[in-house]
């Protein structure tokens, strides 16, 4: 089983969990005139559960992007290569010129795009 992070899970819970932090029966625990620090108490929970959400967000995407996790298999031939130099499905070597976008072939046609004429 792949972990949550990976499969998507950990971004459907978390907007499961702040749908229902953020709607009525949670948020009515909170609808009473006490006020926190000057800030009505049902502003300061959603606040909060904003802030937590979004603190939630970062550390999924964040532990998504980490160099160490191993994503989905990819679907290119270059995925995993540098920019400067990719190999195309047939095992040769194409140098792609950063200076020229004009002078870059198609990998699976090996013809230039008819826009850059």
């Amino acid at each position: 089983m792949r972990p949550a992070w990976e499969s998507g899970a950990g971004f459907s819970a978390l907007a499961i969990i702040g749908l229902l932090a953020l709607n009525y029966p949670l948020l009515s625990l909170f609808d009473r005139d006490a006020m926190v620090f000057g800030i009505p108490l049902p502003f300061l929970h959603v606040l909060v559960v904003w802030a937590l959400l979004i603190a939630g967000l970062a550390a999924l995407v964040e532990r998504r992007s980490q160099p160490g996790v191993r994503r989905n298999a990819p679907n290119s031939a270059f995925a995993g290569r540098s920019a400067r130099t990719r190999q195309d499905h047939t095992g040769n070597d194409d140098s792609v010129d950063t200076d020229s976008a004009s002078d870059i072939e198609t990998p699976a046609t090996g013809q230039r795009h008819p826009m850059d004429d």
